[in-house]
């Protein structure tokens, strides 16, 4: 049951960032304050994404409650990462070099070996 909140946290935070990353989008000059400020507050997108990491973070306190934080934050984090990163390219146009792409590749599949949970020490 508490991989399904882990499972919760990384998609609430994943679309979270991609919701903060498409409000933020048009946003102001930083300059600007006043626009700036309220841009936070009318951005659909990017009020949404605060929401929900709000949620993720009750999902993922509640995971942790049961799971050992060495298992769960790398699954959160990797994970997430290769999510976001996947998500900045097809709905950003955001550029994906070989190199990266082998990162996160190295990156899932570490996420994989200490999710195992073989105990050594």
């Amino acid at each position: 049951m508490h991989y399904i909140f882990l499972i919760a946290a990384l998609i609430f935070n994943a679309v979270a960032n991609i919701l903060m990353k498409a409000g933020m989008r048009n946003a102001p000059a930083v300059t600007d304050t006043m626009s700036t400020i309220k841009h936070y507050l009318t951005s659909w997108p990017l009020l949404l994404g605060i929401v929900l990491f709000a949620i993720n973070i009750l999902a993922y306190t509640q995971a942790l409650s049961k799971i050992p934080i060495s298992v769960a934050y790398p699954i959160m984090a990797g994970t997430g990462f290769a999510i976001i990163s996947a998500a900045g390219y097809f709905l950003f146009s955001e550029k994906l070099s070989s190199i990266q792409i082998i990162g996160i590749v190295c990156i899932l599949i570490g996420i994989i070996l200490v999710a195992r949970q073989s105990p050594v020490i």
